[in-house]
């Protein structure tokens, strides 16, 4: 209610609506880890999109392996070329590091088909402010 009590606050409606534009920048630059959600307050499901993405960067990482030096019999003076490194592993090696792989992109197909689903999530969200305010819309 306003300060007169005669109607709905309209301020709080304004104050506490999303914007189309701020969630769209969210899915566009930290959409992977669910921000879009989290603004749009679908926080459950947001939740499970960081979920995915950490789990699967954390198995990845169990696949990681150094860069060694080989020994090449090569003379060089005082610096090594890149012919004197292999990679003894990679990212996303064995079992857990392929999980990890499977999670981040069940984690991006979901980001790409949120492009489709974000005016949704915000139109939601201020219909149910709208509604807990009484205003009319």
């Amino acid at each position: 209610m306003s300060e007169n009590g005669a109607g709905p606050d309209l301020a709080v409606y304004e104050s506490g609506r999303k914007s189309m534009a701020v969630a769209y920048v969210l899915w566009l630059f930290l959409g992977w880890f669910g921000a879009h959600r989290f603004y749009a307050r679908a926080g459950r499901t947001g939740w499970w999109m960081l979920g995915l993405q950490v789990a699967g960067w954390t198995l990845g990482l169990f696949g990681w392996q150094s860069v060694e030096p080989v020994d090449t019999n090569v003379f060089t003076i005082g610096y090594q070329t890149a012919q004197d490194f292999q990679v003894v592993g990679s990212f996303d090696n064995g079992p857990l590091g392929l999980i990890g792989s499977i999670l981040r992109r069940i984690g991006w197909v979901w980001w790409l088909v949120d492009v489709f689903l974000v005016p949704g999530m915000v139109r939601r969200w201020n219909m149910r402010l709208a509604s807990a305010l009484g205003v009319q819309r």
